[in-house]
């Protein structure tokens, strides 16, 4: 599940700075629509920021064109749902991040 979490992130944020063009359009007063657009024009990947004292913060559900959804509410992951797969909670990702934190310090401490 870290793999694919770790995957869908990474994903998420670097897949569009290969991308050839990027629009962001005012849709409301502080939110504007993203929309990443690949090499042969096609529209890779869509999202909302909100702009807070000059700020822009990932806001709304963001899409990709591989089927990933996430949902963000004012910079914090709500969930993420990957195609074909369940849909994770922040909480559940928290909570796994957590019990690997715990594992690899039980390991450190029973290596001592």
């Amino acid at each position: 599940m870290k793999k694919i979490i770790t995957s869908i992130l990474f994903l998420l944020v670097t897949l569009p700075i290969l991308a050839q063009e990027r629009t962001l359009e005012k849709v409301d007063e502080n939110l504007y629509e993203y929309k990443v657009f690949n090499e042969e024009g096609d529209l890779h990947q869509t999202g909302f920021y909100k702009k807070e004292n000059g700020t822009f913060i990932v806001h709304g559900i963001w899409k990709d064109s591989f089927g990933t959804m996430a949902e963000f509410d004012n910079g914090k992951m709500v969930w993420i749902k990957p195609k074909g797969q369940k849909k994770y909670t922040f909480e559940e990702i928290q909570i796994h991040k957590l019990k690997r934190k715990v594992a690899r310090l039980e390991e450190k401490v029973s290596s001592l």
